[in-house]
């Protein structure tokens, strides 16, 4: 099950190709985002995870698209509560993903973002 929008990554990347395995690869890191802030939460005594346990260095703020899937980011969490600010926190991670992979699919002198950019 893929956690985020492939159509959507084309509107990030604007000026790039998006090779086809660069969905594949941005879902596994927000996969990734996920667990960790499951850890996080389960490790600060809550049963909630929050935007805080995944953008506690981000900020807040709404992504400029949604890559997202909220149902998607809900079914992944087993046996934790979501907060209602999650989706929007890992928007914001994804969007911000996207852009430096797309700042070294450029400084390697390529139009095509690929996984291994991220």
């Amino acid at each position: 099950m893929s956690l985020v929008v492939k159509a959507k990554i084309k509107d990030v990347a604007k000026g790039h190709n998006v090779a086809g395995d660069f969905a594949e690869a941005l879902s596994d890191k927000v996969k990734s985002l996920i667990d960790d802030a499951v850890k996080r939460a389960d490790g600060n005594g809550r049963r909630t995870v929050m935007a805080k346990d995944v953008a506690h260095f981000f900020g807040a703020g709404k992504a400029a698209e949604n890559l997202v899937v909220k149902a998607a980011v809900k079914d992944s969490i087993k046996g934790a509560n979501v907060a209602g600010d999650l989706a929007e926190a890992l928007n914001n991670v994804a969007n911000w993903l996207v852009k430096v992979a797309c700042e070294r699919a450029d400084a390697n002198g390529r139009k095509t973002v690929m996984a291994k950019d991220l």
